[in-house]
């Protein structure tokens, strides 16, 4: 609202009145100090030298509220004739917030009380903005259990005209807290299991009794949402009461309820389904007949028959019900207006500003032309996903007047997916030296991985180049190639290894068994050079100290987890073969069978089970490998992973690796998704020299805790904290423990 004084109030009556109209002679503008006048005149009609009406003064000083930047407007009469007049318009300026305090507060951290209001420096100030702001913060507090909490706002000028310092006066108070909770007219269930039920607690020993208004009202749903699944449609709160103590800081709750009648599931019917037939629309009731009318479960069963529809195509599928009551049983009628299927028209791939469109549109398993599927445009997702390209992949279907739909992937792309790291390291055996690390996943934005490494110090010295091509010749075959040099010497133990060669490779999808199969083959021609103080064969394996390595393998894996890096649901089926032979001086094969597991608990849990099962034999009847070859496990690095002991603590290094197995377990939730992870886990695990040998009572235990934490441009670093619960040097159990070991990891999951 805005002030006029009573001349002015006469004046523009009269003019009304008479309809008259005058000449405005002059206006003038005062109050001033932030804004230039020229803000005024722009946003009014009226100008010198043109005629006015008191609906023209009216309209000028609305406009000129609805700028935002005005508290107080008055109009006055200066000079007038019968046919002209000089009007003043005296203004008075909402401040600029200078800064922002906060004075009172205890319980919540000023950068909390920062991110609840909505003012910033530099805004201009009105009186509704500040009364926001103080309901912003009685609500932070009243969430924190602070109901009684007071806030207040002082505007204090400073040195600069128009400024203002905004202080925040906050009075706590003290914490609210639930005394006691009673429940009436609930005859049925049983108060105590209310109470359990319900998620507003009051104060035990054990519990904070909480209370917030907010969350109070949802909990009330909450509790008749139990009712409701229970069969007892009807159950409804008829009253509920919340009131303060005495000493003004313990609330009691007083909850009437009524339970009303218990409803059981009838029959179920279909009409109007001619794409579907009942069979199949059947299988996809989630409620079982003569049991409790559970309403969830009816919601369920609804969405999953729209489900079968929309993985059909009719998107558009109405399903109304109608229940009819046999005395305490409700049968249920679905109407079904099937509609037609929507093709799609076209799909739009957005949001990759890095990454080609054919990067991402040769993952897609829908098509302009084809009939809309649910399960083709899910799957799209998550192959996109698999590229580890992308944070997030959100479809949008958007409907066309002829009947077809175009659907639109807006992509989020990862911040430096390229993984950098350089580094100065010292160590007794290998003095001062240095390392370099790139990788570059979607280099050049074609999906292509270039990746090269180098480690130099006084023993040690290697390099490392490689590069991947997932789709040569616009085909779903991959192409890789790595050239590769290593060489170690240790002189305090008297051993060295050699190794130089190159790696070529080739992968492609497959369609059977299904298209989650994927085959690799690889081809590694290297000399090899492997000197140790410990000697000796095994089995009918002759140990080589150098040679030519001529080495085929065969990857064949399945993969349908959601994601790549932490797995929600699905599984990796991996089975790997190694044939040494073609050519060279090593004769020998390698296999290795692995599954990993992973299922939601509940909330963002996940439990994951993994195993692996390694074998090597001869080709003929004597082998040739080196040791490098054999199997090796203990810590994170080697072929079995047992965290709790020392790297390769079981294996080559004791003339032993020709068949080992683990099993691992872990517990694993998110603090930030997709970017730190803790997780429990164990493991169990050992190498042997023959099938025979595996025993599960000679396998090592492991148990500990870590975490993940994917870094732009480092990539994923990892911590595991283990304790090895066997000795490492007694075969049974029951020798003193390995104790407690630390492991890092780079790149790896848990």
């Amino acid at each position: 609202m805005y002030k006029q004084p009573i001349a002015t109030l006469i004046f523009l009556l009269v003019l009304f009145t008479d309809s008259f109209s005058k000449i405005l002679d002059t206006l003038v503008i005062e109050g001033l100090d932030i804004n230039k006048p020229h803000v005024v005149l722009n946003n009014i009609s009226l100008q010198k030298g043109s005629a006015f009406t008191a609906i023209d003064v009216q309209k000028a000083v609305k406009s000129l509220y609805r700028l935002g930047l005005f508290k107080d407007i008055e109009v006055h009469i200066l000079t007038e004739t019968d046919t002209s007049a000089s009007l003043m318009l005296k203004i008075t300026e909402n401040p600029i917030c200078e800064s922002i305090e906060f004075m009172g507060y205890k319980k919540l951290k000023q950068k909390e009380l920062e991110e609840k209001i909505t003012l910033n420096k530099g805004q201009v100030i009105s009186d509704a903005l500040v009364h926001e702001n103080i309901n912003l913060l009685r609500h932070a507090y009243s969430e924190e259990g602070f109901l009684l909490a007071d806030v207040t706002c002082e505007l204090i000028e400073t040195k600069v005209p128009g400024n203002v310092i905004v202080k925040f006066v906050i009075k706590e108070g003290k914490k609210i807290r639930v005394k006691n909770i009673t429940f009436s007219g609930n005859k049925v269930v049983k108060t105590k299991k209310l109470k359990r039920k319900f998620k507003t607690k009051q104060k035990r020993f054990f519990g904070t009794g909480e209370f917030n208004k907010d969350l109070y009202r949802k909990h009330l749903d909450s509790l008749m949402f139990y009712y409701y699944d229970q069969g007892y449609l009807d159950a409804k709160i008829v009253s509920d009461s919340v009131w303060y103590a005495e000493n003004v800081r313990d609330i009691f709750i007083d909850i009437k309820l009524q339970e009303g009648k218990r409803y059981y599931a009838g029959d179920f019917f279909f009409t109007g389904n001619t794409v579907l037939e009942e069979e199949a629309l059947e299988s996809r009731i989630a409620m079982k007949k003569g049991k409790p009318f559970n309403k969830t479960k009816f919601e369920m069963t609804k969405m999953l028959i729209s489900n079968a529809y929309r993985e059909e195509g009719y998107l558009w599928i109405q399903i109304e019900e109608q229940n009819q009551y046999r005395n305490d049983t409700i049968d249920v009628t679905f109407n079904i207006v099937e509609g037609r299927p929507a093709i799609v028209r076209k799909v739009d791939i957005k949001g990759n500003d890095k990454t080609r469109e054919k990067v991402i549109r040769r993952e897609l398993r829908i098509y302009p032309g084809q009939k809309y599927k649910q399960s083709r445009m899910e799957r799209s997702i998550r192959e996109i996903m698999q590229l580890n390209y992308f944070d997030n992949v959100s479809p949008d279907l958007r409907p066309n007047d002829d009947g077809t739909i175009d659907l639109v992937y807006t992509v989020r792309e990862k911040e430096n997916i390229g993984q950098f790291s350089a580094g100065v390291m010292y160590s007794q055996v290998d003095k001062l030296g240095g390392n370099f690390n790139i990788v570059i996943p979607n280099f050049r934005g074609a999906g292509q991985q270039l990746d090269a490494s180098v480690e130099y110090s006084k023993y040690r010295k290697s390099y490392s180049l490689g590069f991947l091509e997932p789709w040569i010749f616009d085909t779903p075959t991959s192409f890789s190639i790595r050239g590769f040099y290593s060489k170690f010497e240790n002189p305090y133990y008297n051993y060295q290894y050699h190794s130089v060669g190159i790696e070529l490779g080739s992968g492609r999808r497959l369609k059977w068994p299904d298209d989650y199969f994927r085959a690799f083959v690889k081809y590694r021609l290297s000399f090899e050079e492997d000197i140790r103080p410990v000697e000796g064969d095994i089995g009918n394996l002759t140990l080589l100290k150098e040679g030519i390595l001529s080495r085929l393998s065969l990857l064949i894996e399945r993969n349908d987890t959601d994601i790549p890096n932490f797995p929600n649901r699905g599984s990796i089926l991996s089975l790997n073969t190694y044939v040494a032979g073609i050519g060279g001086d090593y004769n020998f094969v390698k296999g290795i069978v692995g599954y990993d597991w992973y299922f939601p608990l509940f909330w963002k849990v996940i439990l994951g089970m993994k195993s692996k099962f390694g074998l090597i034999s001869s080709i003929g009847d004597r082998g040739k490998i080196a040791r490098s070859d054999l199997f090796a496990a203990g810590g994170t690095y080697y072929d079995f992973q047992i965290r709790g002991y020392t790297e390769g603590a079981f294996g080559r290094w004791s003339n032993h690796g020709l068949s080992g197995l683990t099993f691992s377990g872990e517990i694993r939730f998110p603090i930030l998704e997709q970017q730190l992870y803790l997780a429990a886990f164990g493991d169990l695990g050992n190498v042997w020299d023959d099938l025979a040998e595996i025993d599960i009572a000679d396998m090592y235990p492991g148990v500990g805790f870590g975490f993940r934490l994917m870094l732009p441009m480092i990539g994923l670093l990892g911590f595991d904290f283990a304790w090895g619960l066997k000795d490492p040097n007694d075969p049974h159990f029951g020798g003193d423990p390995s104790g407690f070991i630390p492991h890092f990891l780079m790149n790896r999951g848990f």
